[in-house]
């Protein structure tokens, strides 16, 4: 697809300058380019390339609202229907006459927005309790023994004299240290899922009801887009 001026394609999308979205691109030419007919516009509806305000990446903003823009096209109905009226009122012959009434009809359009659906709190408490543990531990004890010896003193042997001797005893005692120690960890995922949700609104339609008065020959011709 060639482009064209100020970057504009076929198949982008117009907005106008408020955010609303008008259409898509259908048809580019030298002058501006034709956005199709939707819920705002019951005809295409022609731009020119002046009208474009910024151009990101497949959107199209124009400088005017929506307001605005419906405005100018309701004139320029007004315009093509007074003109319409004038050429028919001086008919010619071998001519067929035709008039367009735009029968409008609201349809639906679904907008996603994320919200805060909830929250996970994840707290952790402090508690105190008591552990005992078993430990091993070695001390010593004291055995006396008497044993008789049946000997004579030895020459230089302390005898007769009051003496006292200390022997130091031993034993093992237990001294209770702590450490912290990761026992576990608790781990906290989100996985996002689809799910299908019905949103439903009411919407207009406009019916086109003719009335004939006289003797009036009819043909009705029913496209494909006519909803009784």
């Amino acid at each position: 697809m060639e482009p064209t001026r100020r970057g504009v394609k076929e198949g982008m999308v117009v907005l106008a300058a408020d955010g609303e979205k008008l259409g898509k691109v259908v048809r580019c030419d030298e002058e501006g380019f034709i956005v199709e007919k939707g819920i705002f516009f019951p005809r295409d509806y022609i731009a020119r390339y002046e009208d474009v305000a910024d151009v990101r990446g497949d959107e199209i903003y124009l400088r005017s609202r929506l307001a605005d823009l419906r405005d100018a096209e309701s004139r320029e109905g007004a315009s093509r229907e007074g003109e319409s009226r004038e050429a028919g009122s001086r008919p010619r012959a071998g001519v067929k006459e035709q008039v367009s009434v735009p029968v409008v009809e609201e349809e639906l359009i679904a907008e996603k927005r994320s919200k805060e659906a909830g929250a996970v709190h994840l707290r952790k408490e402090v508690r105190t309790e008591r552990k005992n543990i078993s430990v091993p531990v070695t001390r010593e004890e004291v055995r006396v023994e008497r044993v008789p010896a049946g000997r004579e003193v030895r020459p230089g042997e302390a005898t007769f004299q009051e003496n006292e001797v200390t022997i130091p005893i031993r034993e093992e005692e237990v001294e209770v240290r702590k450490r912290p120690v990761v026992r576990e960890e608790v781990r906290v995922s989100k996985t996002p899922r689809q799910e299908e949700r019905v949103a439903s609104a009411e919407v207009r339609k406009e019916r086109a009801e003719v009335e004939e008065e006289g003797r009036i020959e009819r043909t009705d011709d029913e496209g494909p887009d006519y909803h009784a």
